[in-house]
């Protein structure tokens, strides 16, 4: 064969192998060896405020894990890595029907568990509407993939600050919390997550239950810089389309509007304003229990996440029950207390003034 036919032939074999790799690339996507954070007393867990937002089967697990998934390329899969990913988010359902359901979202508490500051580094705390139709999702039931399924669409709101300034922790106690400029009024399902575009050389990442205990609802997307399209964790084929899991971001309910403050149970559920609301040092905080509890608690949080006060004997009978907080040793500002009640988790935002 001649030297010029055979540098032909070569030249189509290569071209044809990388339209075979640049088109399936993303099955290359494996996590590395999990390092596993430490488990937490049921009670204490707080996997979301209100858990009809609840995503995955976190409710149906007795002890739920959690761990820091690393890319095989270099950083996290839900965080900064390799493969450049522009956004990860959680996906969050809405099942009620309108109108007197609809309720605010006025925040977000996400647990990170890892960064590294080295520039000054942006990262934009988002939440969108699932209103595009331009998602990647993985048929369980063919092992095919499913395009043009609702995804991330519209932005609501976002908030941009430096990657320097987020808390991280091992577990709960140092959660990062962001507030949103106005309550964010959500009709249907929507995504809350976070936008690493303009992360530079800063890395970042986000806490996430362990492989299978996310109920194989697809409810974890992330968005490629490569085409802004944007993928469940097994639409992206990570681990070759098995990776299950939840992100740990748990949305703040606004504390004026929703069906919390109409009087309906949320997961047998209510949870009062604090009152009064400001309080100058002692607060009371009523709830209602549909069904007996194994067990109750309510924890308070400051505004930079930290757990301020903790209290895990509540009443767990069915009825109206009070609890009466004195909370002078807390300094003037904002806090969120969460109650947590079998399974139920709930938050609410509360005042302290003097």
């Amino acid at each position: 064969m001649q030297p010029m036919k055979i540098n032909s032939l070569f030249r189509i074999i290569c071209l044809v192998m990388i339209t075979f790799i640049s088109s399936h690339c993303f099955a290359q996507k494996t996590t590395g060896i999990p390092v596993s954070l430490p488990k937490q007393e049921n009670n204490l867990i707080i996997k979301t405020p209100n858990d009809t937002l609840l995503p995955g089967n976190v409710e149906n697990l007795s002890v739920p894990e959690y761990e820091l998934l690393p890319s095989d390329n270099g950083g996290y899969v839900l965080g900064s890595n390799g493969w450049n990913d522009k956004c990860k988010c959680q996906q969050y359902k809405v099942s009620y029907l309108p109108p007197s359901y609809y309720y605010h979202i006025e925040g977000a508490i996400y647990w990170f568990g890892y960064k590294r500051a080295d520039s000054s580094g942006l990262i934009r705390f988002a939440i969108w509407n699932m209103d595009s139709l331009k998602g990647t999702t993985y048929n369980y039931s063919d092992s095919s993939f499913s395009h043009n399924q609702p995804s991330p669409g519209t932005l609501f709101v976002a908030i941009t600050d430096t990657v320097k300034n987020v808390d991280t922790s091992s577990n709960l106690s140092l959660a990062h919390i962001v507030l949103f400029p106005f309550p964010v009024l959500v009709t249907s399902d929507y995504c809350i997550g976070f936008d690493m575009s303009n992360i530079g050389y800063d890395s970042i990442a986000l806490v996430s239950t362990s492989q299978g205990q996310g109920g194989k609802l697809q409810l974890v997307w992330e968005q490629w810089s490569s085409n802004n399209k944007w993928y469940t964790l097994q639409g992206a084929q990570w681990d070759s389309d098995t990776l299950d899991i939840d992100a740990m971001i748990l949305p703040i309910i606004d504390n004026t509007v929703g069906c919390v403050e109409n009087g309906d149970y949320i997961s047998g559920v209510k949870l009062s304003q604090s009152y009064p609301n400001p309080n100058p040092g002692e607060c009371t905080i009523s709830y209602e229990l549909e069904k007996p509890q194994p067990s109750a608690s309510i924890q308070i949080l400051d505004m930079q996440g930290k757990l301020v006060y903790s209290y895990d004997d509540l009443e767990t009978s069915s009825g109206v029950h009070n609890k009466v907080i004195d909370v002078s040793m807390l300094k003037n500002g904002t806090y969120f207390y969460i109650l947590s009640a079998g399974n139920a988790h709930m938050a609410k935002k509360m005042i302290i003034s003097r």
